[in-house]
């Protein structure tokens, strides 16, 4: 994630990543998967929406059942398995931002 211009906190459950976001560090986007192992990447995309409500939240699953309750929770749904290059497209469209073009060789 960082080979494309991420700066990333990490968290290893989600009541950490809760705290990562409610302490007020810089987050721009969300990144979790559904399944957690104190809990759900659904959950913590409800509790993201209520605090920050603009705040993107990308919820990675193997389980296209569950794509309409990551959208009912607030994110956006990355069925795996995915690529680099789909995750990085995936960031870059709910950031709203583009790749810089490479420099010229």
């Amino acid at each position: 994630i960082s080979d494309f211009g991420c700066s990333v906190l990490t968290a290893s459950c989600c009541d950490d990543a809760f705290q990562i976001i409610n302490s007020g560090a810089r987050v721009d986007l969300v990144f979790s998967d559904v399944c957690m192992p104190d809990g759900d990447g659904l959950t913590l995309a409800r509790l993201v929406r209520a605090l920050s409500p603009d705040l993107p939240v990308v919820l990675t699953t193997g389980f296209t059942t569950v794509v309409e309750d990551v959208a009912q929770s607030g994110g956006v749904a990355l069925i795996k398995p995915y690529s680099i290059e789909r995750l990085e497209a995936m960031f870059r469209e709910q950031l709203h931002t583009e790749r810089d073009p490479k420099p010229p060789e």
